[in-house]
């Protein structure tokens, strides 16, 4: 994607995803408190990854992360509200990839969550995300597209529920964000037959999401 056509995707994922953070009670306080460091971060991360350009995102990403003392599940926190910002723009399937797999990179360089890391020493009454059960991120890892956290494929059980929470009542942005994976998997996944992937990408889903 050219940058031109690709600015107002940057833009508006930045823009809607530190705003989307800035409104999460459950947000670590670094990702607020250092809101403009993180929104360049994420402007050069989208910005490449629209572009198709190289560039070392889940290091730096994850440099960021310990330097304002966020674990896995503060990353998970910016994954999320990033990749719903980013998934209301429809950049495509291969974009939503990219962007999912510097994430899952970023990830494994960080620490796993617990009471001994100085962010949770002093929020330890804070109850965890209910979208995000444990401190393991589950996200799709193409080519082979198993689950980052359980080796499964994805998405795998966890995942499922880890979505209809994440997406609360919007079945049809839960629909378009499986089908552009799903297209994204046909060429990865080529000698599984097609109805099959579409059942484990998109039969799953409730006719309603209460």
């Amino acid at each position: 994607m050219d940058l031109e056509r690709g600015n107002p995707i940057i833009r508006g994922t930045v823009n809607q995803a530190i705003r989307a953070i800035s409104q999460d009670s459950e947000a670590p306080p670094a990702l607020t408190e250092h809101a403009e460091a993180v929104g360049v971060l994420l402007y050069d991360m989208i910005t490449c990854i629209v572009s198709d350009s190289t560039w070392p995102g889940p290091l730096l990403l994850a440099s960021l992360c310990r330097t304002l003392n966020i674990d896995r599940d503060g990353l998970d926190v910016l994954a999320h509200h990033t990749l719903t910002a980013l998934l209301a723009l429809q950049p495509g399937p291969e974009v939503l990839v990219r962007a999912g797999a510097t994430f899952v990179a970023a990830n494994c360089h960080l620490p796993v969550a617990n009471d001994r890391h100085p962010y949770w020493k002093s929020h330890r009454s804070r109850p965890p995300r209910p979208a995000t059960p444990g401190s393991v991120s589950h996200l799709p890892m193409p080519p082979t597209w198993a689950c980052s956290g359980c080796a499964h494929e994805w998405p795998c059980a966890i995942k499922r529920n880890q979505l209809l929470a994440e997406f609360g009542g919007s079945r049809p942005a839960l629909g378009i964000y499986l089908g552009s994976c799903f297209t994204a998997a046909l060429s990865d996944l080529a000698r599984i037959d097609k109805e099959d992937l579409q059942q484990r990408f998109l039969g799953w889903l409730p006719r309603e999401i209460s």
